[in-house]
């Protein structure tokens, strides 16, 4: 087994072990006064990426006109963009999709969050609407510990359910590392990657979630098959290139309840064609998500600076009947 925190590959992106000390030193507090100065005004740098202060325990976030808090910032990566962007995301595209999920569930019984990392879409789908109930799902043990202090820190902790388990072929196991070390909680590993470690974790179907849901939702348990009585999922997919897996295993539960879905697709990883299939069995319209608008697209070809996609049942013309900006 080749273990990928072995790899080049990995110690580059460490930058062959400087990586932390560096980002320690950015993080004192001394320096943060000024950094939050002038950093938002030099051309080019994606200020996101820098550190928040050591000592920092929290951040406010905001979405969907609700707050919520992540803690932890100067260990969690998406923690430290509310810092930097004063509430928001620092990427308009990031800022633009966790709107656009909150506003989507904004009827919704259930949110399914696959690839949680530490549940920032989770925090700000259940503030914004009160009804919501989650089903978060992470691989990674110390980030799954980060979002089980998010989800408490908020208050969620009875509308939350947290798998520490990963989505896609039903039954295979993976060896994942504990995610402790490192300048950050990692948010890149995927099931392609191998790892020598002692830790591992179990991948469930989307499928097998259908029972769970039909003892939580009344209107499934009837086995009502309509749009007018089936209730409202809603979910996002971040699982770096393994979408297709996760919709291979899923049939069921897309034939059943129909979710809006908002996936990370990435252009060195998808592979759109098959994606393409296992979607348009189900009827669904696919929009690239822009930095403030959604472009609607007859196929999926992945873009090399923007990550998300929105597929959803809804037509160009009843998203804009939504109030949806669709080019």
């Amino acid at each position: 087994m080749n273990d990928y925190l072995r790899t080049r590959k990995a110690r580059r992106q460490s930058w062959f072990g400087l990586k932390l000390p560096v980002k320690t030193a950015l993080a004192q507090p001394f320096l943060h006064p000024v950094l939050r100065t002038i950093a938002p005004r030099v051309r080019g740098l994606r200020i996101g990426r820098l550190p928040a202060p050591i000592e920092l325990s929290e951040v406010r976030g905001r979405a969907g006109g609700a707050e919520f808090f992540l803690v932890e910032p100067f260990r969690c990566e998406i923690a430290k963009e509310f810092y930097w962007g004063r509430g928001r995301r620092t990427e308009p595209e990031d800022a633009f999709a966790l709107e656009l999920m909150v506003d989507l569930s904004s009827d919704a019984e259930v949110f399914l969050d696959i690839g949680a990392y530490t549940g920032v879409f989770t925090m700000a789908v259940l503030a914004a609407n009160p009804r919501t109930r989650a089903h978060a799902f992470e691989i990674i043990p110390a980030v799954v510990a980060g979002m089980e202090k998010n989800i408490a820190r908020n208050g969620f902790t009875e509308r939350v359910t947290v798998h520490p388990t990963g989505v896609g072929s039903p039954e295979t196991w993976m060896r994942v590392p504990l995610g402790h070390g490192g300048s950050a909680l990692p948010s890149f590993y995927s099931a392609d990657m191998d790892f020598d470690s002692d830790a591992e974790v179990r991948f469930t179907s989307l499928d097998s979630l259908l029972p769970q849901l039909q003892e939580e939702s009344p209107v499934l348990a009837e086995g009502a098959d309509t749009t007018a009585t089936r209730p409202r999922v809603t979910m996002k997919i971040d699982v770096e290139g393994g979408e297709n897996a996760v919709f291979a295993h899923g049939r069921e539960f897309l034939a059943a309840l129909r979710p809006d879905i908002l996936c990370e697709v990435l252009d060195d990883r998808a592979e759109p064609r098959e994606l393409m299939g296992h979607l348009g069995a189900h009827g669904y319209h696919c929009y690239l998500v822009g930095e403030d608008r959604l472009f609607a697209r007859t196929t999926i070809r992945p873009d090399p600076h923007l990550r998300d996609w929105l597929f959803t049942l809804k037509t160009p013309a009843q998203m804009r009947a939504g109030s949806y900006p669709v080019e």
